[in-house]
């Protein structure tokens, strides 16, 4: 009765740069397609795809660790036509407790290029309730999710790690203040109108931006976030006259290829300095060969991660005991659960017996009132009771899927059963 296998192949920032990422990056469509034919290869599966990362979370019940990673890695080969060579090469892999832990590093805010930043956490509530929508998650990746979101909010409500109030964005425009100066005055241009955009878009106002202007695909979302920030918008076919215009630009936009090419950018006199939060790139690294304009995608923000986790090494040493402490509590949840399955497997098993047997010799007594045939019944019934009743006892005291396993062997239990 072997616990489920749980497997996470992904690849982050660590591993790969954007222009691998980029390649293996889910949204919209491709994210509800991809669960749907993840389904199919798998028991269960999650797909959480961000700017910094894409991981496959798969569950296979009492399945080999090495054929579902291979299961993965083919899926992710096949969907985005990238070699499975290269995805080993700009891939890690977790399996088990492992696995779990991984995941709930990755919603405090541990495994983040910018250390604790929140926007995680409703990017895995996004991921779940698009995993749920396709049918693609079962009960232990609903749970191992559900757990990882509680544990990211625990982080950030139990220890200091929030006093990091840097994001990707908080990032990006610190990165423009190094390149271009004060911002007070300047053009600011943001490409988008999610949650990332319009953060960007604070953030540009809150530093003294001049004039801030937003291009988005949908006019209306545009519009919304130009009235909170007293912004313009733009339809997307006037991009080129807004790029002409602006002196920093944020890009972060959901795109399967760039929304900003050369023939987008027209020759200027003065610096233009272009932010790229978009996996896939929402800017064409080009750009940046043209003069006075220059391209930074999100792998530059990397030295801010880096002085991030030095200044908050104490938070990030509190978070990592409480991640410990709920990895072990889903541990026994799991346990818990195939101990569960295992008595039910029992139970079966042994009412099987019970009734095979009592048939048996009621069709010898055939001369019993139907009263006493019940009394045989219920005889036989007592019986097995009192036998399962002990080995029931150590299965729900059983600490470990070997116990679990030890106990069915010595009852004669079918380890797949039930």
């Amino acid at each position: 009765m072997s616990a489920p296998t749980i497997v996470v192949v992904g690849s982050n920032h660590e591993y790969a740069p954007v222009d691998v990422r980029e390649q293996l990056a889910f949204s919209g469509d491709s994210l509800t397609d991809g669960l749907r034919r993840l389904r199919e290869t798998v028991d269960e599966g999650l797909i959480l795809s961000t700017c910094n990362r894409t991981e496959i979370y798969a569950v296979g019940d009492g399945a080999d660790p090495d054929r579902i990673k291979r299961e993965i890695f083919g899926f992710l080969s096949g969907y985005h036509r990238v070699p499975t060579r290269v995805l080993e090469h700009a891939s890690y892999v977790w399996t088990g407790e492992s696995a779990v832990e991984h995941l709930f590093r990755v919603a405090s805010g541990l495994d983040s290029m910018v250390l604790g930043e929140p926007q995680i956490l409703s990017q895995i509530r996004d991921s779940l309730a698009m995993a749920r929508e396709a049918q693609a998650v079962g009960p232990i990746l609903q749970r191992l999710a559900t757990d990882a979101l509680r544990t990211g909010k625990r982080a950030r409500t139990e220890t200091d790690i929030s006093r990091n109030r840097v994001s990707i964005a908080h990032a990006a425009l610190d990165l423009a203040q190094a390149e271009l100066g004060s911002l007070r005055g300047k053009s600011g241009l943001v490409l988008g109108a999610g949650k990332m955009a319009s953060l960007a878009g604070k953030l540009l106002r809150a530093n003294g931006i001049g004039t801030l202007t937003f291009v988005n695909r949908s006019q209306e979302r545009a519009e919304a976030l130009a009235r909170e920030t007293g912004g313009v918008a733009l339809p997307l076919t006037e991009l080129d006259h807004a790029i002409a215009d602006a002196d920093v630009v944020v890009g972060a936009v959901l795109v399967e290829d760039p929304l900003v090419t050369v023939d987008h950018v027209p020759t200027r006199s003065t610096p233009l300095f272009i932010v790229d939060l978009g996996v896939p790139r929402t800017v064409d690294p080009e750009c940046g060969l043209l003069p006075f304009v220059t391209v930074r995608d999100v792998d530059a923000l990397e030295p801010v991660a880096r002085e991030t986790r030095r200044r908050f090494q104490g938070e990030v040493d509190k978070v990592e005991v409480l991640v410990g402490g709920a990895v072990d509590e889903f541990g026994v949840w799991v346990r818990s659960r195939t101990g569960a399955r295992a008595m039910s497997a029992v139970r079966a098993h042994a009412n099987g017996i019970q009734h095979a047997e009592a048939e048996r010799a009621l069709r010898r007594l055939s001369h019993l009132s139907e009263r006493d045939r019940n009394v045989v019944r219920a005889m036989a019934t007592g019986i097995v009771n009192k036998m399962v009743h002990d080995p029931m006892l150590a299965l729900r005291a059983a600490d470990s899927d070997t116990e679990i396993d030890r106990i069915l062997d010595i009852l004669g239990v079918n380890r797949r059963r039930g």
